[in-house]
């Protein structure tokens, strides 16, 4: 009986502690879960925190590596510009050597010497028969030329003549002109539009041009008439007595001058080209290199170089190809018997004949 009890109240006593100790258990279970789920909720904060964190820094390579990429194609681009060569479009020899030339400022004619002053009036000195000397009104002049004669372009695009013009009265109809060239016997304009004009005499077909087109300078030989289109190329009409409309095979030109019987041509890369009689060596400009402007007497050539020294070839009578020591020029002027040129400061040099005063310009 004692023992009934003992072992009622054992299973009573083990009864009472059951739910405590069911209890006790869920509520270790329930701890367990929650470590768990703040674990893994820690974790996947770590997670994110990281793939955060990794995103930054992929984008700050990113950032980077695009930054070293545009400076490396900036020091690219940099050494191609500084490498690549200047194009046409860019500009010729004559301004990559800092200045552009003015010849179209002085005229060495053939007996007589003029230029254009900074205010638009001319000045001339030399012989003055047939009143080529009568520039005294003049104004407002842009180019100028001349030969036995001179003449003068206006800004507004007319032309004013002094002295005896072959075709003078059809000249002074002309309008729009932008450049303008003479020799004895006929004088040439190029218009606005890129047509060409020529007065005077017709007897070789010099004045035979009315189907030029797109043409940007002009040059009057003796008997032949030369027109520079802008794709480098020229054309010629009239006599080709001494071969000086041998010219189909230039390319690149920029500049061309005519004296009587020969042409020449000055090429982007500051070489020069030469067509036509060569008696007195007048087209021995093979070896010119850095040349930025040219001109054509009736039997010697004149070149300018970008260092402002200059240089000839041709028929040395009177002494006009002796210009060696010639500096700081930046127009040239070939004249019959004597060679004139404008240096920077404004000043003129002459050499050659003096027999009409043509080379007396040092006022």
């Amino acid at each position: 009986m004692r023992r009934f009890a003992c072992l009622l109240l054992a299973a009573v006593m083990t009864l009472s502690a059951w739910p405590l100790a069911a209890r006790a258990a869920g509520e270790f279970e329930s701890t367990e879960a929650t470590a768990v789920t703040e674990t893994a909720e820690e974790t996947t904060a770590a997670t994110e925190a990281t793939e955060e964190t990794t995103a930054v820094t992929e984008a700050a390579e990113e950032t980077a590596a695009a930054t070293e990429a545009t400076a490396e194609t900036t020091a690219v681009t940099e050494a191609a510009e500084e490498a690549a060569p200047v194009s046409q479009d860019a500009g010729t020899a004559e301004e990559e050597a800092g200045f552009t030339p003015q010849n179209h400022r002085i005229a060495a004619c053939a007996y007589h010497s003029a230029w254009i002053r900074e205010n638009g009036t001319v000045g001339t000195v030399g012989r003055g028969f047939d009143g080529q000397r009568m520039t005294d009104q003049w104004k407002d002049i842009q180019r100028i030329t001349g030969y036995n004669n001179t003449i003068g372009l206006k800004s507004d695009g007319t032309v004013v003549m002094a002295g005896t013009v072959q075709g003078g009265s059809n000249i002074r109809s002309w309008r729009d002109i932008v450049d303008l060239d003479a020799n004895e016997n006929n004088t040439i304009g190029l218009t606005g539009d890129g047509t060409v004009v020529v007065a005077g005499y017709n007897t070789y077909g010099q004045c035979n041009v009315s189907t030029w087109q797109d043409v940007v300078d002009v040059a009057m030989g003796y008997r032949t008439a030369y027109g520079l289109t802008s794709d480098g190329m020229v054309l010629s009409a009239g006599s080709n007595s001494a071969g000086q409309q041998d010219i189909d095979s230039w390319q690149d030109i920029v500049a061309i001058s005519a004296g009587n019987f020969h042409v020449v041509g000055l090429k982007s890369d500051g070489t020069v080209v030469a067509k036509g009689m060569n008696y007195d060596g007048q087209c021995d400009v093979d070896f010119w290199t850095d040349i930025v402007a040219i001109s054509a007497g009736p039997n010697h050539t004149v070149g300018l170089r970008s260092d402002g020294t200059v240089v000839a070839t041709g028929c040395n009578q009177y002494g006009k190809c002796e210009v060696g020591g010639w500096t700081d020029v930046v127009a040239v002027s070939a004249g019959m018997h004597h060679t004139l040129a404008l240096r920077s400061d404004g000043t003129l040099v002459a050499v050659g004949s003096n027999g009409n005063s043509q080379c007396d310009v040092n006022e």
